[in-house]
């Protein structure tokens, strides 16, 4: 009876398994505030826990556990541990472990449930053969397929959504290409699946061609080259059995990888689908450098904590960075996985990492030898066995290349460690003797039975507690992302994740909109004490959200914010608004938004010499910021240095056409005598905002200042029509009227 139930079981967690590989790809929900990684990381934090549950379940059912004891299980748990301990003492937990906002792929619960189904690919049936691991990488192949198809449909315009990342995508699309190609060498194939695989390397081409990311040629190059080189290798030099091997469909590859890298400017998405694709924003290999090397620098051993990249860009930022064309941008993702996971998880950490890469690359070359000298000693070619190899190990180089140059997300994570499972699997299958088994029998002693049962029993309630705060969390964005203007919704998001800052950052931002609203009000209807309620609401949420994520960026920006917009609606909020801003600047000390907001808040205040240092600053750290330019200006105009404020003003005339650059321009000439300069600046501006009061009336003052009573009186009226009661400008009227 007991092995009936372990057999069930073992369907069971195969069929968990083959889900998972076919599902992780495509899954994604529209319903969430993030509709890719959020949803299939919680479908990794479901299967990947559900399936080693029962895994413990067969194990106590069948009385005996089978472990496959391998030169990798050291150092993967090693990785998984270090990776916990920079988690635990980074600068955002709670983020390290359930992933930032916005990006989730680097959650250590992610990686937690990725390892887990790496042991279990390896200690179940579901890769203990040849036949098994292929139809894995079928089931892979034909989702990434999918992702394809679905991709190209929504990029038409006949679906609703598409994949979340291009670039991403098409490192994906390149690995399986030459996934296709490998199968398609295969000279076993079925029709079928001879069919699919070629539709496979035709449908990834051409979605490479539209996205046209010169990373996926490369990776596209670099994998049909390697497969070309292994063919050679088991060819024996024999040129005859090159031509027979392999030389067709890789040197198509070749070719075609060739042509788009040569010919960077061809863009075949225009003609195709009428339109170019959108190129995303990356962060420059330079920049991650110098971050990385910085957070290093900071944080040697265990690294500022996984999914904390966002933290580390804010603070380590380089100031040249301002002159991009992405200056305004928060980087949460490094251009390269590697040297994200150097600054994130430390040195340590990396140390293991790298330690896995290496003796996978160490046993395959190994293995890969052996097997090439033991055929041609028997005088036979190379056979199916022999092309798997291939296939597993160059998806797995073209990985580690991909988090050399590239940033990864779930399905890329997920790749790498379901191939690397599968290497493993394939050699424990191949070279038996090489590859240990570790049989714990759980019925040596009753005492011994009965605590592994409380060990699983442990386990379970650790797993359905984790499940638990899995579905809360889950509950809370899926309710955030319906309600984001409802405070009902936010207020539920937040008692169902109390760890996330940002549902309290949205509630404040709708706290202070409340305000706003009722202000705006007729001034018989306004209730000034639910304005001070409203207002009071938005600082304390924002404090608290603060509280969460004391070394974001966001929050103390958010909060100063808070404070800079209710200067109308309450007294004394400038100080606190310059405190949050200078906060948030020394999280941020390259940021030059930053910097000149905090320079306003002084100038709020009549703090001159602070307002000229942080505006200079701003200026240090990007020469043609206009704000910060404008508002030097103000403390030229307001400190007597009247010939600086001109020199601005005219330097910001000839680069902006703006209103206010003229409008201050025609206050300095009037105020300096020059009338007729003045009244060319003050209509200038007019051309551009006829009802702009403030020209309007300078313009009357002018013409005033000037004799041309007329004129004046033109201008005058048009500002009582904007003012109307404006008693000051009746009195002018009346004056000039006489």
């Amino acid at each position: 009876m007991s092995d009936t139930i372990a057999v069930k079981l073992e369907k069971i967690i195969n069929i968990i398994i083959k889900g998972t590989i076919f599902l992780l790809p495509l899954f994604f929900l529209p319903w969430t505030s993030e509709h890719f990684e959020f949803n299939k990381q919680f479908l990794l934090w479901l299967l990947a826990p559900l399936a080693l549950l029962l895994w413990f379940c067969k194990v106590a059912a069948a009385g005996q556990a089978k472990i496959k004891i391998n030169l990798l299980n050291l150092p993967v748990g090693l990785f998984l541990l270090l990776t916990a301990a920079a988690a635990v003492f980074g600068l955002d937990r709670f983020s390290s472990f359930f992933g930032q906002v916005g990006r989730f792929s680097d959650s250590w619960l992610g990686l937690l449930s990725l390892v887990i189904f790496y042991f279990l690919i390896i200690n179940t049936g579901a890769a203990d053969s040849a036949k098994k691991i292929i139809g894995l990488l079928r089931l892979l192949l034909y989702s990434s397929l999918i992702v394809a198809c679905w991709s190209l449909a929504a990029r038409l315009g006949w679906l609703g959504a598409a994949s979340a990342s291009l670039f991403s995508l098409a490192v994906l699309l390149s690995i399986m290409s030459v996934a296709a190609a490998g199968f398609l060498l295969n000279g076993g194939l079925r029709k079928f699946d001879q069919i699919v695989f070629s539709v496979s390397l035709v449908m990834f081409l051409i979605i490479l061609t539209l996205i046209d990311f010169s990373l996926s040629w490369v990776s596209l190059l670099l994998g049909a080259g390697l497969i070309i080189i292994f063919r050679w290798l088991a060819a024996g030099l024999s040129f005859k059995k090159i031509l027979n091997y392999y030389l067709l469909i890789p040197a198509v590859v070749i070719f075609m990888a060739v042509l788009m890298l040569a010919l960077p400017g061809i863009n075949l998405a225009k003609p195709i689908l009428g339109r170019e694709l959108p190129k995303e924003a990356l962060l420059g290999y330079g920049q991650s450098w110098i971050i990385t090397k910085e957070t290093f620098e900071k944080y040697p051993a265990l690294g500022s904590g996984p999914g904390t990249f966002a933290e580390d860009f804010s603070l380590f930022r380089p100031a040249e960075f301002n002159s991009s064309a992405f200056w305004q941008i928060r980087f949460d993702k490094s251009r390269s996985h590697i040297l994200e996971m150097l600054a994130t998880a430390g040195l340590l950490t990396f140390l293991a990492y790298f330690l896995v890469i290496c003796l996978v690359f160490y046993l395959n070359i190994v293995l890969i030898k052996k097997y090439l000298a033991k055929r041609q000693a028997e005088g036979a070619a190379a056979d199916e066995n022999y092309n798997l190899m291939v296939i597993l190990f160059t998806i797995f180089i073209l990985l580690f290349f991909s988090q050399l140059f590239f940033l990864t997300n779930t399905v890329l994570n997920f790749t790498f460690w379901f191939t690397l499972g599968l290497i493993m699997a394939f050699w424990q299958s191949s070279h038996q003797p090489l590859f240990k088994e570790k049989i714990i029998d759980l019925h040596q002693t009753v005492l011994f039975y009965r605590l592994f049962i409380l060990i699983l029993f442990i386990l379970s309630a650790g797993i359905f507690t984790l499940l638990a705060f899995e579905v809360k969390f889950f509950a809370a964005d899926l309710i955030a992302a319906r309600g984001s203007d409802s405070e009902t919704s936010l207020m539920t998001a937040i008692r169902l994740n109390p760890y996330r800052y940002n549902y309290r950052l949205s509630l404040a931002k709708l706290y202070l909109n409340q305000a706003r609203t009722e202000a705006l009000k007729p001034s018989g209807q306004i209730d000034n004490v639910k304005i001070q309620d409203s207002i009071t609401r938005a600082i304390g949420m924002a404090r608290s959200a603060l509280a969460l994520a004391p070394n974001s960026v966001l929050p103390k920006e958010t909060l100063a914010m808070i404070y800079r917009d209710i200067k109308p609606l309450t007294i004394g909020s400038e100080p606190w608004a310059a405190r949050y801003f200078s906060g948030a600047l020394d999280l941020e000390p390259t940021n030059p938004v930053l910097a000149t907001e905090l320079a306003k808040q002084y100038l709020n205040f009549n703090d001159l010499v602070n307002a000229e240092k942080y505006f200079n600053k701003a200026l240090e750290l990007k020469a043609d910021y206009y704000e910060a330019k404008f508002g030097l200006v103000k403390i030229y105009l307001s400190g007597k240095k009247d010939n600086q404020a001109l020199v601005l003003l005219n330097e910001l005339a000839s680069q902006v056409y703006d209103e206010e650059v003229y409008y201050e321009l025609g206050r300095y000439y009037y105020n300096h005598g020059e009338i007729d300069k003045a009244i060319d600046r003050f209509k200038l501006v007019l051309s551009m905002a006829p009802r702009q009061a403030n020209s309007l009336y300078s313009l009357a003052v002018a013409y005033e200042a000037k004799g041309d009573t007329k004129e004046a009186l033109k201008y005058y009226q048009q500002v009582l029509e904007l003012d109307q009661g404006n008693q000051e400008v009746e009195k002018k009227i009346k004056e000039l009227s006489k």
